[in-house]
This record gives structure tokens, sequence and C-alpha cells, in this order.
């Protein structure tokens, strides 16, 4: 599979099919965070449990800031608190910790209205309170993406496809190098009345390091709760022989404001 799909060429193919879309009016604004090229400003808190392999769990409280930055630029800062726990009974042991703080600046040059082309870079910083709970690595991930709005006729619904390659730039020598591809695809159907919505997302991941390949799948449900704070629960499943966790579950609030 890695052989079939390089970094670069599928890179390539998102560009060469984004610049042929035509520009047009953006999209309708909304409240309820699920349109990824509506820039507002936002914040975040969510906690996610993942159950190990074994009798280990990992869980993460996330705490996420979003500012625009223009009409066609934003940008996403997260910190993380982290409990991993290994073993269970008496020889049960848990790290309690900050994990490695992350960033992102996102770029729409093309929007329509049935359409749009983001560019984005993620950094992962090697902040992580104990080398247990981290990479050790500081990390980029050029991304792209498209979206689809009301694909197939499906009033209140977005379709967008993404490619990102995750490599690391420094960091603990000792520590694994980092190479990896993902593949993620994501659709998100918005009630009419804008109050509720219902996401799957799934990605397939392809580590060039370790030669091994994943997948995951997540479910979300969202509603409005009080004004601009909603409220989200998202259950999900790992892929593989490989897979990162058996399964897991997040849930938290987002406050949006423009």
């Amino acid at each position: 599979m890695n052989r079939m799909l390089k970094p670069s060429s599928a890179m390539m193919i998102v560009i060469l099919i984004g610049f042929a879309l035509q520009t047009a009016t953006a999209q309708e604004e909304d409240n309820t965070g699920t349109n990824p090229v509506n820039f507002t400003y936002d914040f975040s808190m969510a906690m996610e449990v993942q159950s190990l392999e074994g009798d280990n769990s990992y869980t993460r409280t996330a705490f996420g800031y979003s500012i625009p930055l223009s009409k066609t630029a934003s940008a996403r800062f997260r910190g993380y608190k982290v409990d991993l726990s290994l073993g269970s009974g008496s020889s049960a042991s848990t790290t309690t910790g900050f994990g490695d703080m992350d960033a992102r600046l996102l770029w729409v040059p093309l929007v329509s209205q049935k359409q749009a082309l983001a560019f984005g870079l993620e950094a992962t910083f090697n902040t992580a309170s104990q080398s247990i709970l981290g990479t050790g690595k500081t990390t980029l991930g050029p991304q792209a993406f498209l979206a689809f709005f009301n694909p197939f006729g499906l009033k209140g619904s977005i379709l967008a496809p993404a490619y990102q390659y995750v490599f690391d730039v420094g960091g603990d020598e000792s520590r694994a190098e980092i190479s990896r591809s993902a593949i993620d695809l994501y659709f998100v159907l918005v009630a009419p009345n804008k109050k509720r919505w219902g996401t799957i997302n799934a990605t397939a991941v392809i580590d060039h390091e370790k030669d091994v390949e994943y997948g995951t799948i997540k479910v979300n449900a969202g509603q409005l709760m009080v004004g601009p704070i909603s409220s989200f629960i998202k259950p999900g499943i790992g892929i593989g022989a490989d897979r990162p966790y058996e399964w897991n579950i997040e849930f938290g609030f987002k406050f949006i404001w423009k």
C-alpha cells in the first residue's frame, strides 16, 4: 500500500484537482463548528479515553483555541493533560502530566458554493512533561483537503477528503523517527435547524518508519446547547493489527463567537 501512494504524488493530485475549482461566494456561516472552512473564534475542551492493548488505558484532556487571521486563513492551538495507566491490580501504574502541544495554520485559497480547497501546516512540539507521554520529537505535517458542500444533493452535508504527511524535524535523537501519511475522509450532516449534527471520520494511516498500516473510525453526535455553546460525544474504534487503540470515546464542549 505504501508503494502505491507516495506523499509527494498524493499531495500533487489534491492540488491539481483543487485548482480546477471555480471561485465564488463564501459558504453560509453557522455555529456548529462542523464546516472546516468556516473560520470563527472558538474555545474547546474535550476529554478522550482510549482503551489500549491489554489492561492499559490513555486519557487525554484537550484545550483548544482557534482564531481567524483573515477571511482566508486561521490558526489553531491545542494543549493536553495526559494520564497513561499501565497494568492492573498491584502492578498498575499511572503517569500524569502534559503532552505534546500542537498548532496549525490553515489557508483556503479557493471557495465556492459547491466546494473549497484548503492547505494547512500542523506542528507538534516536544513539550511533554514526561518522556512516556510524548513522542520526544518536534514534527511538521503539511496537509491538503477538498470540501464538497451538499454532495449528492444532500442538503446540510459536507464531504471532505484530506491527505497529510507528518515527519520529525528535531527532538531526542534516541527516540524513534516519525514519517507517516494519513488519508482522511470526513462527512457531516447538519439538521435543517442547525442545532444538531452528526459526523463520520475515517482515517487510514501508513507509518513509513515502522512499515505498518492501520485505521480509525469515529462517529460524532453534537448539538447546540445555550447560544453558541455546543456539546458532543464521539466514540470510535481502531482497525488493523497495529491499531493505536481498541476503542475510544471523546466528549466535550465548544464555545464559538465571531
